[in-house]
């Protein structure tokens, strides 16, 4: 990644993802790692950065299959969004994503005007068997990763889990619904790079548009649950640990690393 495009631009978990943030902007950049894992083996690795100065925002990040799973299924996802904030709401105004999966490669570009709409650049141009969203359901939408910074400046702000979050990735239009479900406290132990306490979140992912009745649709709704706090004085809220099913099983995702 350029210098230019890494100051325009960082996600996405895919649905993996998640960042938050508190009113202080933090003194430097930060960045973290995850680790997901599925039955006790490592599937998945992510690293993030994320930069505020109060008024923008650049986030970027890289997500790939790794362990036993690489060797069948080769995903490398690279994604970057960038923003302004005004009167405390993420107005995002670039978002990328590249994935390259089992040698092929998807890329998707979004840019915003600035009046709620989003203009999309995909290749391909068309998912077989997905019904594309409509211009309409995809006005006052975040990207995936602004959507992830969204809710956790809004946890932070409130002690709170709640609120309905349009999300649009270029191709897929769902929404993010937060519910609390109270306080932990994650022990100190080498599973995790963060330990103290942690404001716990249901999340449910409604899906609206983009996906395939026969693999993604079913079901409509998939819940999860999120653990936030700050890792560090003057550091936002981040995700200390993302629970969630999928095709593969039930998927267990660590902060490991923060730097």
């Amino acid at each position: 990644m350029t210098g230019s495009r890494r100051r325009l631009a960082w996600g996405s978990l895919v649905a993996l993802g998640l960042l938050p943030w508190p009113a202080i902007a933090a003194p430097a950049p930060l960045a973290v790692r995850y680790e997901a894992y599925v039955a006790g083996f490592p599937v998945v690795n992510f690293a993030f950065r994320l930069d505020e100065t109060g008024k923008a925002y650049t986030l970027d990040g890289q997500v790939k299959t790794v362990g036993l799973l690489r060797l069948f299924y080769r995903f490398d996802l690279t994604t970057d969004s960038a923003g302004t904030i005004a009167s405390g709401a993420l107005k995002p105004s670039f978002h990328e994503q590249q994935l390259r999966i089992r040698g092929h490669d998807r890329v998707a570009r979004l840019d915003y005007p600035g009046d709620g709409t989003v203009k999309t650049s995909l290749v391909p141009p068309v998912d077989a068997g997905r019904p594309k969203p409509t211009p309409q359901q995809t006005v006052e939408t975040l990207d995936p990763l602004s959507a992830i910074l969204a809710i956790g400046r809004s946890v932070a702000a409130t002690g709170r889990c709640s609120g309905r979050f349009p999300v649009y990735d270029g191709r897929r239009r769902y929404d993010l619904v937060l519910a609390d479900d109270g306080s932990a406290r994650v022990e100190k132990s080498a599973e995790y790079g963060y330990a103290g306490e942690v404001r716990r979140c249901s999340v449910a992912a409604v899906k609206i548009a983009g996906f395939s009745w026969d693999q993604d649709y079913s079901p409509h709704t998939t819940d999860g649950r999120v653990w936030f706090a700050a890792p560090r004085p003057g550091a936002p809220a981040l995700p200390i640990r993302i629970e969630f099913g999928s095709g593969w099983g039930f998927v267990n995702v660590r902060l490991t690393k923060i730097e």
